[in-house]
């Protein structure tokens, strides 16, 4: 049985004693590595933003983990590919702190788009995008990989945690070119499932202490959650996350296919929780992302709409500083620059890295007329929910 603990924590200034109580009740450190071994953790440097945007797993975190690996005699090191990296990944490393924990600590950071790729034949039967996939050699010959998420919402697979974090390990631009293999939300999700079964981490450990809702994962709002998870199956801790928000994992798609071919659980009543229990933690009035409601659209009544149905990505003024961000990650070349970056409507594939990557927050979504009615009349149905609830 698939276990995971919760520990409460309610700042990063006492995070080591709340990872090491995680660990400990899931069964302690020996129980995914020893001494001598190479351990490596990847977190969250989705982008170069500071600690306390949330966009980004907390440095004091990473240093936790540093420390705990190194005292039970193992060999620690950091790895991780941030998304849209133009002009090298150390400002990424930078501005989210972990550069200079590592540092501090003196342990080995691993630039993914420099430590060379293993082409690895594809492990999911259900992805038919790709045949095999470029995985950062790192994340394969150590002997111990541990996924650091952030509790974030994710405006195209929903929530990113422990699974969808593990993107991370394909490196540089690679990963844009695989959005634009796999456009659809179901498609890319088999990718995401592949990573999972090819890099098969022994260890996760969530950054919830302060994780993000609504337009996450770079664009949403910072949510106060007060807690460290940890589990030894990274589709078990993701599923503890969405019961935590209130929200169904079995809507998560890449959550059902992973468990489907038993790379991990998504039925919470065969998940072990150990520390908190989660009716004592659930959050109240957890904001998903705008667009989730969209994905319950039929694809025949989507395509019956046609262009009454649409969104497309729209830059703001006032943040665009036309840093090209957007333009360079763009998988389809879809993005070009007039006064600002303008969105070709034909071209946009909506894998939504622009959105994602932009540094300014200065991407939104485009709803047509029927979408923003349809948002409209869902909000007032989840007021209603809430207040029949709570009031």
């Amino acid at each position: 049985m698939s276990t995971v603990s919760i520990v409460k924590c309610e700042s990063y200034n006492n995070v080591e004693p709340k990872v090491r109580e995680a660990i400990k009740l899931l069964g302690g450190t020996d129980k995914f590595f020893k001494s001598g071994q190479k351990v490596l953790i990847k977190p969250n440097i989705l982008s170069a933003k500071s600690p306390e945007k949330a966009v980004t797993t907390h440095p004091e975190i990473v240093r936790a983990i540093i420390r705990i690996v190194r005292e039970a005699g193992a060999i620690p090191s950091v790895g991780e590919s941030p998304g849209g990296v133009i002009g090298g990944a150390e400002k990424f490393w930078e501005k989210s702190g972990i550069k200079k924990i590592c540092e501090e600590e003196k342990c080995e950071m691993l630039f993914f788009e420099r430590t060379g790729t293993v082409c690895v034949a594809s492990k999911n039967p259900k992805n038919k995008t790709l045949k095999q996939l470029e995985i950062a050699k790192p994340c394969l010959v150590s002997d111990c990989v541990i996924t650091v998420p952030k509790f974030k919402t994710h405006n195209l697979v929903f929530f990113t945690g422990a699974v969808k974090n593990l993107y991370g390990c394909i490196p540089g631009l690679r990963k844009s070119i695989y959005h634009k293999f796999a456009p659809h939300p179901d498609e890319f999700s088999e990718i995401i499932v592949d990573v999972l079964a090819i890099v098969k981490p022994k260890l996760s450990i969530m950054d919830a202490v302060v994780g993000m809702e609504g337009e996450g994962p770079a664009s949403g709002k910072p949510k106060n959650i007060g807690l460290i998870m940890a589990s030894d199956d990274a589709v078990a801790i993701d599923t503890v996350m969405c019961e935590i928000a209130g929200f169904d994992p079995k809507k998560v798609y890449y959550l059902n296919s992973a468990a489907e071919l038993n790379f991990g659980t998504n039925e919470i009543e065969k998940i072990k929780i150990t520390g908190e229990q989660i009716k004592n933690v659930k959050l109240e009035k957890f904001k998903v992302p705008t667009n989730f409601y969209l994905y319950f659209i039929p694809k025949w009544l989507a395509k019956f709409l046609g262009k009454f149905v649409s969104a497309l990505p729209i830059m703001d003024r006032k943040k665009c500083t036309k840093c090209m961000t957007c333009i360079k990650s763009c998988p389809v070349k879809a993005i070009e620059l007039k006064e600002i970056p303008v969105v070709n409507k034909s071209k946009c594939i909506l894998c939504l890295c622009c959105i994602e990557l932009c540094p300014e927050n200065a991407v939104e979504i485009r709803y047509s007329a029927l979408i923003r009615f349809l948002l409209f009349i869902q909000k007032i149905k989840r007021m209603e929910f809430l207040c029949s609830h709570h009031c």
